[in-house]
Parts: structure tokens; C-alpha cells; sequence
């Protein structure tokens, strides 16, 4: 297996290869043209190339060049294609790229390139459809926030639950879940309020204590400004007695 983190100058041209692992290839001088799948590009600095273990790919190179290449980063599932295979960089990620070169000297310090290349899925689109070695852990998250969505949870109590780190957490959510666990408890607080409201009359300021918000005013600024209507209009429209 290759290193997981190398530093190459590519020459000429190859012939079309697959990997038994995921790469990204990422300039850090000069240019080159990468094909993946008869998709042909080319790529400089501020730009990177994602290429999944089942897609074939060849350079050309016709202008000296220094990449950075990551092989087999620990949040891309090898199982899992890219959808897209060239993708420009955010400022953020191109700063990140010296300090990442710089750990090609420290081929022994395991834990260190490891953290350093988990930091990378708050940097770049790693390509994931499913979340395969989490989804138990956000699995026990949604649970306690269905279960206890009155509770004063805060992202790092959670977090520290079902033992990721608050920023794990709340990326790895996002991407199952389409919003941030303070989002989604939010959503479970409304529609809880929701049901209330359509049947029975019990006070705002109650309904609010009920679903976890500190008060009728808090309750009625959420409800409006996520439902686009008040709860006593709500109530209106769908109580049943």
C-alpha cells in the first residue's frame, strides 16, 4: 500500500490504471492534464482531481509539476464513487496543503498524518453517499434527540454521548441528516409544538415549557419565522377538539 500522504512530480504520459484505493491529486506547482474515465482536465494549484478505487485514469504532464497525493483517506469510503471528479479549492483548503506536504518527513508519526488527513472533511467535498462508520453513533444521537427534545442539550453533551468530537458531530449530521443536530432539535421542538396546538388549548407559555423553549415569545418567534405563520393562527386553522 502506498503512503497515505506523497509528494510526486509527475512525467510524461500513463497508461489508463486503476488504484485498490481512493487518491486526490492536489498542485502544488506547475500543471498537468488528468483523465478519469475519459473525462480529461487540466489541474494547477487550487485545484484538486478526486478518483475513486473503481475508475480509470492517466496524466499527462507536460510541464514540470509537484502534486500532493492522498491515498486512502480514513473519511472516504474506498466502496463509494465519486460523483464529480475535478473540484476547485477554497482558500481555506489551499493553506492547508504546505502543512500536509510537510508531514511526508514524518512517515513514522501514524497518529499525527491520520488526524491531519481527518481534518480534510471540513476542507473538501470528500465524496460520500452514506456515512459508513458513523452511522451508529448519529443513529444514537437522533435517537436522544427524539427522545428527550425537551432536555437543554448542548452540541458538546451530545457529542460527548455517543462519542464523536462536537465538530465530528455536527458535519457528519449535516451530510446524513441535511441539518446540524441544533437545526434538526429545533424541527422535533416545533412539530411537538405543532401537535399541541391542533389539539388543545393549552396556554402558549405551557406548550412552550412542554416542547424545551424557555418561554410563549420564544416559542412564537420560532414558530412564525420557521412556519411563516403564528401558532395562534395555526391553532386556528387545524385545532380539533
Amino acid at each position: 500500500m502506498r503512503n497515505p500522504i506523497e509528494v510526486i512530480s509527475y512525467k510524461g504520459t500513463a497508461n489508463a490504471h486503476l488504484h485498490t484505493h481512493t487518491q486526490i491529486v492536489l498542485p502544488l506547482s506547475g500543471s498537468l492534464h488528468l483523465e478519469v474515465e475519459k473525462h480529461q482536465q487540466p489541474i494547477r494549484f487550487g485545484q484538486a482531481c478526486y478518483i475513486s478505487t473503481s475508475q480509470a485514469h492517466t496524466h499527462l504532464a507536460e510541464q514540470d509539476n509537484r502534486c500532493l497525493v492522498l491515498n486512502a483517506l480514513p473519511v472516504w469510503d474506498q466502496k463509494i464513487e465519486s460523483e464529480f471528479n475535478f473540484i476547485n479549492l477554497t482558500p481555506q483548503a489551499q493553506a492547508y496543503l504546505p502543512f500536509l506536504s510537510s508531514l511526508t518527513a514524518e512517515a513514522n508519526n501514524s497518529v499525527k498524518t491520520h488526524q491531519a488527513l481527518n481534518l480534510l472533511e471540513h476542507l473538501l467535498p470528500i465524496p460520500q453517499d452514506k456515512i459508513s462508520h458513523s452511522d451508529v453513533r448519529l443513529t444514537k444521537a437522533k435517537q436522544r434527540l427524539d427522545r428527550d427534545f425537551q432536555a437543554s442539550w448542548s452540541l458538546a453533551e451530545l457529542a460527548e454521548d455517543v462519542h464523536l468530537s462536537p465538530s465530528q458531530l455536527s458535519v457528519l449530521f449535516k451530510r446524513h441528516f441535511g441539518m446540524t443536530p441544533k437545526q434538526y432539535l429545533l424541527n422535533r421542538r416545533l412539530e411537538e409544538a405543532k401537535i399541541w396546538l391542533s389539539s388543545t388549548n393549552k396556554s402558549l407559555d405551557y406548550i412552550a415549557y412542554k416542547v424545551g423553549l424557555s418561554s410563549a415569545s420564544v416559542l412564537v418567534k420560532l414558530f412564525s419565522k420557521h412556519y411563516q405563520t403564528t401558532p395562534g393562527r395555526y391553532r386556528s386553522q387545524h385545532f380539533s377538539s
